[in-house]
């Protein structure tokens, strides 16, 4: 069983003799700040949604989120003698209507005055880390919707699907379980709801300061991704962001004008950068950012910010977010967790609030696999699984019994 879960406002001691341990082991250290991690992201989720009201803007939900997430870091693993890196793992964003992801303006750019208005379908995305195990999570809301006035519509649908999705991709996020289970389930989902996964969209194994591990999980691959990405098989002891994006539309992501504004810095590349700005721009990241992603508001100056990211990007130094759009009718849903496969099943420590009453579509899922699947429990029956074992031990013993004989 995983430890409890750490309170975010206590100090937490580090432990000097952790390096000495594989740095991506599931053992009770590193859980422990896995899960203190997903505390800090799940309350600033919880400040950004109260937040997005009527007449909301955009960039101050952005700060919002990140300033919660770097003062609920502020309060954890500050006692022991080595200093341990915590903060933003990926900055707040928060994309209303057809924006699919990656919406984190500054303060500058026209979507600094973006607000929300009533009726708007709103995706929030953002991460935590501490010592750089990474909790992330995102949700997505419709403006002014309650019991009394519920989602309705093609909204409805959209929503329901993604949701109905997430939780059938948990059950199969499983040791033995494949990639591809998840892409194919994911798409017949969809397609009882009558819409479509966002093509190409990636769920990431993450590691120790590692966002985007090497297995992952595609939602809707083109005829190109399909021989890019592996069949892969899920083992026990490995840590998954859950990423699911549906949409109403097509399903098909294009950038706009919408400058980027988010990098995760690659910590492999190398290049001797040519502007002075640049280097300065690179070195702030490299220390304040690590390998995490992180927002140009996080830098010190915002204009040599947009000016040194150019080179920087044009070299592969950092790879962007960029902005993404669906067609404008669209609306497109987006719900992730972060998943532990622990011994005794999918342990999910990120989470985002569900209400079903609030969401009536017409929908339902068709296919009668997906169906059962979904009344499967997210955790393995600990009894049954300890029967088995008994069962399997016995039937051993008994064969080396006979053979003696």
């Amino acid at each position: 069983m995983p430890p409890a879960k750490p309170d975010p406002v206590d100090d937490v001691e580090s432990d000097e003799n952790e390096e000495s341990q594989d740095e991506n082991e599931l053992n009770a250290n590193n859980v422990t700040k896995y899960q203190a991690a997903a505390e800090i992201a799940n309350k600033a989720l919880q400040k950004v949604i109260a937040g997005a009201v009527d007449g909301a803007l955009v960039l101050d939900l952005c700060a919002l989120g990140d300033k919660t997430i770097e003062e609920g870091a502020k309060g954890v693993y500050n006692k022991g003698k080595v200093k341990v890196a915590k903060g933003i793992a990926f900055p707040t964003c928060v994309s209303p209507n057809n924006a699919i992801c990656h919406l984190s303006p500054l303060p500058s750019e026209p979507e600094a005055k973006l607000a929300l208005k009533t009726g708007d379908v709103v995706r929030i995305e953002l991460g935590a880390h501490v010592d750089g195990y990474i909790a992330q999570v995102a949700h997505t809301l419709v403006v002014g919707a309650s019991k009394e006035k519920p989602i309705t519509g093609r909204q409805a649908d959209v929503l329901q699907a993604a949701y109905t999705a997430i939780e059938a991709a948990i059950r199969l996020l499983r040791p033995g379980k494949t990639n591809t289970s998840i892409t194919d389930t994911v798409q017949k989902i969809a397609e009882s709801y009558n819409c479509k996964p966002v093509e190409g969209m990636l769920s990431h194994q993450l590691k120790r300061n590692v966002l985007d591990g090497s297995k992952q999980i595609i939602l809707n691959p083109s005829d190109a991704q399909k021989k890019e990405v592996e069949t892969q098989t899920f083992e026990e002891g490995e840590v998954y962001s859950l990423d699911i994006l549906i949409s109403s539309g097509e399903g098909k992501a294009k950038p706009l004008e919408t400058r980027t504004t988010i990098y995760k810095r690659n910590a492999e590349a190398s290049y001797q950068l040519k502007m002075k700005t640049s280097r300065a721009v690179f070195t702030e990241i490299t220390q304040k950012c690590g390998t995490m992603a992180f927002g140009l508001r996080q830098l010190d100056d915002e204009k040599k910010a947009k000016m040194g990211i150019i080179e920087c990007s044009n070299h592969g130094l950092v790879t962007p977010y960029g902005v993404l759009y669906e067609k404008e009718d669209a609306h497109i849903a987006h719900f992730m967790f972060t998943v532990l496969l622990m011994p005794n099943g999918p342990l999910k420590i990120t989470s985002f609030p569900w209400d079903q009453e609030t969401v009536k579509s017409e929908l339902e899922v068709k296919d009668e696999e997906v169906k059962e699947l979904l009344k499967q429990s997210v955790k393995i029956n600990s009894k049954k699984a300890n029967k088995k074992k008994k069962k399997k031990a016995g039937a051993e013993a008994k064969d080396e019994a006979a053979d003696e004989e």
